[in-house]
């Protein structure tokens, strides 16, 4: 019977995939709890890595929540499926941030209309919007220094293999 086993020989790398585990990327949890792992995981208030990300991009425009929010109903954005469209509150967008529910598939156009993202501030609102939704900002920044260690790892693998032996 074959076995299910992932065997590493990285250093550093079983750490990392405690990290992704804990966050759920490797396995989902059955809870018979009301609320999911994550939200227990961020029920002291903790933001996910996009909702740090989001707060960050808000606040350099000197806007929080609630101002965001009153500008998507302002320019008649909603959020949901056709037929039940609703405006933007700022109870959705704590939501959004906090890891409660996912954020619609508008949003990045909402926000990149209301903030005027730069080229880096859309690419990092993009893979944050796109990744980090489900994990802490602490966990999100152990995936992208695993994310760093692996990518030299594999650089200084193939430069090695190119090398002539002798």
């Amino acid at each position: 019977m074959e076995s299910n086993r992932l065997t590493v020989q990285a250093d550093g790398l079983p750490e990392v995939l405690r990290v992704y585990r804990r966050t759920g990327m490797l396995y989902s949890r059955v809870s018979t709890e009301k609320t999911s792992s994550l939200e227990s995981v961020l029920a002291e208030g903790g933001y996910t890595y996009f909702g740090r990300a989001f707060e960050r991009l808000l606040k350099s425009r000197g806007l929080n929540q609630s101002s965001f929010a009153e500008e998507c109903r302002r320019r008649g954005f909603e959020v949901g499926r056709l037929g039940k469209r609703r405006a933007v509150g700022q109870r959705s967008v704590s939501d959004w941030m906090h890891g409660k529910t996912a954020c619609p598939k508008e949003l990045p156009v909402y926000a990149d209309a209301i903030l005027g993202f730069s080229e880096e501030e859309w690419a990092e609102f993009g893979v944050a919007y796109a990744y980090g939704q489900t994990v802490s900002e602490e966990d999100f920044e152990d995936i992208l220094q695993f994310r760093k260690f692996y990518s030299s790892r594999l650089s200084s693998e193939r430069s090695s293999e190119g090398s002539p032996k002798g």
